[in-house]
C-alpha cells in the first residue's frame, strides 16, 4: 500500500512574515522580498481587521515600526504564555499568532496587543487582526525561551523520534520509500525560509525542530498502520515532543527578530 500524497499549505506563514517584515526594517532584505516569501505560501493575502483592511502590503504596513515583535505557537493545553480569551482560542486553531506592541519603538512594559492570525489554503490566505483583551508584555514574550538550552533538548530528540519509528514500524502500511516520501514532504512543509542572518543557532533549531515535528506528524497520522496500543503508548511524548518543536521554532524565530531589531 503506498502513502497517500501529502497537499498541505506551508506552514508558520505568521512566522514568516514577522522574521522577514523584521529583516526588511533592519535593511537586510528588499520588500519585495518579503512579498515574494508570502507568495509561498498563497496566490492571494487578505487583511481582516477593525482598523484596516486591504492586501499583502497592508500587512508590511501593519507589522511595520511596532516597539516589539513576538511570534506565539500555542496549541491545547500549552498556550506559550498567552492569557485565556478569544485570541488566545483563535491562534491555537492557527497554530501560531504575530503579537505586535503597536506603540513606538522604545515602549516597555504591558500593552493591548495587536494580533496577526493566518488561515486559509495555497490559493488564498486571510489575515485576522485582533486586539488582546487582556495587556500583554509584548517585550517580554520575545526573549523569554532559552535557545540554547532548547537546541540541547532538540538534540537528544532527534535520535528519539528515529527509536519512535522504529518502535511503531510493525504494522507498517507503506513502504520505506514511500515514508521517506512522506517524511521529505512534511519536513518541507514545516521549513521556514529565512533572510540573511549571522545566527547559526537559528538554522540549527529550525532544521531539527521541521524534522521532529515531521516526524511526529507522521507517527500520529496513522501512515504507519500502527495499532491503538501502540500509539498509545506513544502518545505521550509525541505530545511532548510535538510541545518542544513549537517552543523550539518560537524561540528561534523570536531570536532572529530581536537580532534585526538591535
Amino acid at each position: 500500500m503506498s502513502t497517500p500524497p501529502i497537499t498541505t499549505m506551508r506552514a508558520w506563514p505568521a512566522a514568516s512574515l514577522a522574521v522577514w517584515a523584521a529583516a526588511r526594517d533592519a535593511g537586510r532584505c528588499a520588500p519585495d522580498d518579503v512579498l515574494h516569501t508570502l507568495g509561498d505560501f498563497a496566490q492571494v493575502h487578505e487583511v481582516d481587521a477593525a482598523e484596516t483592511s486591504g492586501d499583502v502590503l497592508s500587512l508590511l504596513d501593519i507589522v511595520s515600526r511596532n516597539a516589539h515583535l513576538a511570534v506565539r505557537m500555542p496549541a491545547p493545553g500549552d498556550a506559550q504564555g498567552l492569557p485565556p480569551g478569544a485570541l488566545t482560542q483563535a491562534a491555537m486553531t492557527a497554530g501560531e499568532v504575530l503579537l505586535l506592541d503597536p506603540r513606538p519603538v522604545g515602549a516597555e512594559g504591558v500593552v493591548d496587543a495587536l494580533a496577526l492570525i493566518p488561515r486559509g489554503t495555497p490559493e488564498r490566505c486571510r489575515w485576522t487582526v485582533l486586539r488582546s483583551e487582556t495587556p500583554i508584555a509584548v517585550d517580554r514574550l520575545s526573549s523569554d525561551l532559552p535557545l540554547g538550552e532548547l537546541e540541547y533538548e532538540l538534540r537528544d530528540a532527534v535520535g528519539e523520534t528515529a527509536q519512535i519509528i522504529a518502535g511503531l514500524s510493525g504494522a507498517r502500511a507503506a513502504s520505506p520509500a514511500d515514508l521517506r516520501d512522506a517524511l521529505g514532504a512534511l519536513t518541507e512543509a514545516r521549513r521556514i525560509d529565512l533572510p540573511p542572518h549571522d545566527n547559526p543557532r537559528v538554522d540549527r533549531v529550525l532544521a531539527s525542530a521541521a524534522q521532529i515535528d515531521a516526524i511526529v506528524a507522521l507517527a500520529g497520522s496513522g501512515t504507519l498502520g500502527v495499532t491503538g496500543a501502540q500509539h498509545d503508548v506513544a502518545d505521550e511524548r509525541l505530545r511532548e515532543l510535538a510541545s518542544l518543536t513549537r517552543a523550539a521554532r518560537t524561540a528561534a524565530i523570536n531570536t532572529c527578530i530581536v537580532d534585526y531589531r538591535r
